[in-house]
């Protein structure tokens, strides 16, 4: 300067990291998983009250949900190599294009359990195909900085489309407009999931091999032994082990929720399956608070304590839900413990306003179980079978499940919910007791290395 005055450097501000949902490509993505999986919860709601009221027994219930999780077991098996080696692009519209198409059967068929049942089974085939290639192409369509940022979008997502799906949307409009409007309104939605999915460019990946889409018999044949060896993997580092256990037991948990939850609903509440949008709504609302609240009880916790602390929460809640009719009865004949006037507040009922006060926490304390679980596999796997990856925790957890889905539907209509949901508790409480011990193990001798060839996000 003229003055001879010392210059100062003024350190200009941080440059603001730009939100992930200014990416096009992961908001297009993004929407069409949203979208599409809303679709798909709306449907799975409407099919169990339409089963539940066309049959008044769970294990037509459990035979539904069973329709859907078998056949992602058996193809599970080869969506992994088909994700990892084909168009990703294209294999999202053509799963979104087959699940509209689904929609309209399942219009035409919405007075037949049977006929629903059949088509549920390649209605969950298409999904299977469609979650594990939505999972993948995250990282394809976004920097390496903002994955993180873009995993808690995509988890999310799940939850939300959860909430809008069988809380929202499918309980909404099933009393209003009946099965047909749901079914219309899902095919309108798979309709502009697809659009989504086209509006995509050919991935890097996907370019290389010029967007192919038909599989050769060689890939068929070597799918079986490439899932074995991807289990291998998993298998031979303990710390991924664990969380495989940790994401089949939530997994398995929502399943049969799913089969338990009308049932409750007509023997325990004596309330209509289709209302429960009032009563199950803080599910929802606790699942979400819990995935906002996740990075700071995972950063002063760890992943694994955290999913401790999930499944125990887990375990209580369940217990307290089954616990309804005695502590409601408490209640009622206690006058100082007593908030009901009579036997009704804001116009519902003690066991209404019970289940819905630990069902807040229970949505809450699931989220701190599958995403960390999900979070330590995505670490631990190597970037090329990723696919693999996800897929195998998919079929692994919807195979834990089946038999507890045969069982719980046939033991609910026998013994009642409450002492299966006394089983559930008591599942949960045993894995978070295997965890404590694993944890203290591991405290002392140190934790495993990530195995040879493994990578972070």
């Amino acid at each position: 300067m003229p003055d001879g005055s010392p210059v100062t450097l003024r350190r200009l501000p941080a440059a603001k990291p730009r939100p992930v949902l200014a990416n096009r490509n992961f908001l297009l993505l993004w929407l069409a998983q949203l979208i599409s999986q809303s679709a798909q919860n709306a449907i799975l709601f409407t099919l169990l009250v339409l089963v539940t009221s066309l049959t008044h027994r769970s294990t037509y219930t459990s035979i539904l949900v069973l329709a859907f999780v078998i056949p992602s077991v058996l193809f599970g098996v080869f969506s992994g190599v088909v994700v990892d080696l084909w168009s990703k692009r294209l294999l999202l519209v053509y799963t979104n294009a087959a699940r509209l198409l689904l929609a309209v059967l399942f219009l035409i068929s919405r007075d037949n359990v049977t006929g629903l049942i059949l088509i549920s089974i390649f209605f969950s085939t298409a999904s299977q195909f469609f979650g594990t290639t939505d999972a993948v192409t995250v990282p394809f369509v976004v920097d390496r900085s903002d994955l993180i940022a873009a995993n808690s979008m995509f988890s999310l997502a799940v939850t939300g489309s959860q909430l809008l799906g069988m809380i929202f949307l499918g309980p909404i409009l099933l009393p209003t407009v009946g099965s047909v409007g749901v079914f219309v309104l899902a095919a309108v939605m798979f309709a502009a999931s697809v659009v989504c999915a086209w509006l995509l460019p050919p991935l890097e990946a996907d370019a290389a091999h010029g967007e192919r889409t038909l599989p050769t018999w060689r890939e068929i044949r070597e799918a079986g032994g490439d899932y074995v060896h991807t289990l291998r993997t998993l298998r031979d580092d303990a710390i991924a082990t664990l969380a495989l256990v940790h994401y089949a037991t939530g997994s398995a948990l929502v399943l049969l929720f799913a089969v338990l939850v009308p049932r409750y609903m007509q023997a325990i509440l004596k309330v209509a399956p289709d209302k429960a949008v009032t009563i199950f709504a803080p599910v929802g609302v606790g699942a979400i608070i819990g995935l906002r609240a996740l990075p700071f009880i995972v950063a002063r916790l760890g992943k694994n304590r955290t999913v401790i602390l999930g499944l125990s929460g887990l375990a209580l809640c369940l217990i307290a839900l089954g616990l309804i009719e005695p502590l409601a009865i408490l209640l009622k004949h206690t006058e100082s413990l007593n908030p009901f006037e009579g036997s009704r507040a804001g116009g519902l009922s003690i066991l209404v306003v019970l289940t819905m006060a630990f069902a807040g926490p229970l949505g809450f304390t699931y989220a701190l179980v599958n995403a960390p679980a999900q979070t330590v596999l995505h670490e631990r796997a190597p970037i090329e079978m990723r696919g693999r990856v996800f897929a195998a925790q998919v079929v692994l957890a919807n195979a834990v499940g089946i038999l507890p889905l045969i069982v719980a539907g046939s033991v609910a209509d026998i013994f009642g919910v409450s002492p299966v949901l006394f089983a559930i508790a008591v599942g949960m409480a045993s894995v978070a007791g295997a965890s404590v011990y694993f944890e203290a193990k591991w405290s002392r001798e140190g934790r495993p290395p990530p195995p040879p060839g493994a990578t972070t996000l």
